[in-house]
Formats: C-alpha cells, structure tokens, sequence
C-alpha cells in the first residue's frame, strides 16, 4: 500500500512538471515571437531615419557629428576630472593606513620588549627560589633520616607480632571451618534418601503428567503451524496485490505522458531574411491535457499476528520479559509463546539472556 502511494504520488509530480515545461515553452515562444516583432519595427524606424538623415546633406551630418564630438570630449575631460579626484582620496587612504601600521606595529615591538623583560625578571627569581628551596629540602632529608629508620624499626616488630596474632585467629577458623564441614556432610548424608525417595515419586507424576499432555502439545504445535502458514499466504497475497496496483499506477503514467508529447505541439521558428516584412504573430494552440486521477483502492486492514503481538510487547519491556510473563496479556498459551519467541529470536529482531528476553538494541 505504502510503495503504491509512492508511485500514485511520483506519477502525479512528473504530469505536473509535464505541463509546466509545456506552459514556460508557450510562454518562451511567445517571447521570442515579440522580440522578432521589436526588432523588425527598430531595423524599420533605423532605416527611414537612415534615409531622412541622407536625404539632409552632407553639411548638416557634418554639424551634428561636430557637436557630437565636443560632447564626447567634455564627457572625457569630466571622466578625467573624477578618475584623478578618485586616485587622490584612494593614495590618501592608503598612506594612512600605512601610517597607522607601522606605529601599531612600533606599539607591539615595545610591548613586546616589556613582557620579555618581565619574563626574564620573574624567570632569575624563581630560579633563586628553586636554589633556596632545594637546599633546605637536602637539609630536612638528612636530619629525618634517623628518625625514619627507628619509625621503620618500631613498624617491623608491630607487623611481626599482628602476624602471630593473625595465625593463631587462622588456626581457630580452620577448626570451626572442619567441624561445620564435617556436620554438614552428615546432614546431607541423611538428606539423600528422602531425596531418593521424593524424585521417584516426581519422576512417576511427571511421566503421567507427560502422557497426558502429548495429544494437547500436538494439537496446539498444529494450531500453530496452521497460523504461520495462514500469515504467509496472506503476505504472498497482500505482495501480488500491491504489485498488480503498480503495474496499473505506472501503466496510466507512462499513457498520459505519451498524450502530453502528442498535444504539446510548438509553433515553427521563423528564419532570417534580408527583407524585413511585418508578420503578424501566430499564436500556438496546444490542448490542454487530460488530467487522470490515479486511483489506488486502498488495502484491507490485516490483522496483528501473533508474531507481531509478541515482538511488539517485547519491544514495549526494554528491561526483559520471561514467556510466563506474556501467557495472560497476550491470551496464548506458553508454547505457542515459547515458538514464536524462539522465530523472532532466530530472525534476529529480539535478543535473549538467559530466560529472559529484550528488545533489540
């Protein structure tokens, strides 16, 4: 449904471009058709003032070109006048900001030698610190060297002595340690014939328990296959569907884009001759297209299978959820649980841990 909308939405923007690539043609051509137009009526009007120019005489061409030199010289001496005025204001600027250069650059030569002096001033005094400093270090380590080795003396015989103590309390543990261990075995040497016992009784219920629930596992292991193989056949259909409605959306495209190329019909270009005739412009009639509707009939709603229910609680626990967990939300019994968690595990769109299982990261 999704990749036919898609398609019933591409058609529709390529019709649409169709036609506004049709209407700037029209609209291109009936410029052109306007500017020929322009210029045939500019050649006429030049060549009767051509005529009537000629028809003047040559004195009075001779006067006009006169009075039309002048005037293109007294525009060249004004040019001439602002060029220069320009060039002037441009070198003034210029100086200045040379000038301004070279005193901040001065500035910072001065600054400069002021920090390095200062530098090399705290520099002296913290190296004759460093030399006081080290001194008196030399003197403290020498005159607390005794002192250290007694500490270490008096330190040695304590660790020695909290040693034996430790081995004594090491000694009385183990015992205490044996005798537990000694009433634990017992305990448990008891315990093993009532365990015997308890795990025969089990053993023969659960054998019961199985027998009886074989038939109901098999019932439900076929209910289950029946349910995928169901979903399946839905999928398969819902993909012939969906191609079959593309097929048809891509079909009416490609026919009203070959009834655009038929209608869209452009006037002839007009060529050049020597002799200018005055043309009335002929206007291009181009139809106008056909507008289809695609129609996408919309698909039936499919219901969630147990699948989808599944992965979409699992989704909704981000801290994990056990299959005895999903029996009473989901309203199925835990192996059909059970194998379409284990499908969604295999398929890799859930993650487990233990018994537990989480969204996909």
């Amino acid at each position: 449904m999704r990749l036919a909308s898609e398609m019933k939405n591409l058609g529709e923007e390529m019709v649409a471009s169709f036609k506004q690539r049709i209407r700037e043609n029209e609209e291109l051509v009936i410029e052109v058709q306007k500017t020929l137009d322009g210029f045939r009526k500019d050649h006429q009007e030049m060549a009767a003032a051509l005529r009537s120019g000629l028809d003047t005489g040559e004195k009075t061409r001779m006067k006009e070109f006169d009075i039309l030199m002048k005037s293109i010289n007294n525009s060249k001496v004004e040019r001439l006048k602002e060029f220069n005025i320009l060039m002037k204001s441009i070198k003034e600027e210029i100086s200045e900001i040379f000038k301004y250069t070279n005193d901040l650059i001065a500035k910072f030569d001065k600054e400069h030698m002021e920090m390095s002096a200062e530098l090399r001033k705290n520099l002296s005094a913290f190296d004759k610190e460093h030399m006081e400093m080290s001194a008196e270090l030399r003197k403290n380590l020498s005159a607390g060297e005794v002192e250290r080795l007694e500490e270490f003396n008096v330190m040695m015989k304590g660790i020695q002595n909290d040693k034996v103590e430790r081995l004594k309390e090491f000694v009385a543990l183990m015992k205490n340690i044996n005798e537990e261990i000694l009433r634990i075995f017992k305990y448990t040497h008891d315990l093993l014939p009532k365990f015997d016992k308890e795990h025969m009784e089990m053993s023969v219920e659960l054998r019961k328990n199985l027998a009886n629930g074989e038939v109901e596992r098999l019932k439900e292991y076929n209910e289950v296959m029946k349910n995928i193989k169901k979903t399946v056949a839905g999928l398969l259909s819902d993909f012939a569907q969906d191609r079959g409605e593309l097929s048809a959306a891509w079909k009416k495209i490609t026919d009203i884009l070959a009834q655009l190329r038929k209608t869209a019909v452009a006037p002839p270009m007009q060529s050049g001759k020597k002799e200018v005739k005055k043309v009335a412009p002929v206007e291009a009639k181009v139809e106008a297209p056909v507008d289809v509707e695609l129609k996408v009939e919309p698909k039936p709603e499919v219901p969630m299978t147990l699948e989808g229910k599944v992965l979409d609680y699992i989704n909704k626990h981000p801290n994990g959820v056990k299959i005895s967990e999903m029996e009473v939300p989901l309203g199925e019994t835990r192996m059909k649980l059970g194998f379409t968690a284990k499908a969604l595990l295999d398929e890799r769109k859930v993650q487990k841990v233990e018994n537990v299982y989480f969204p996909l990261k």
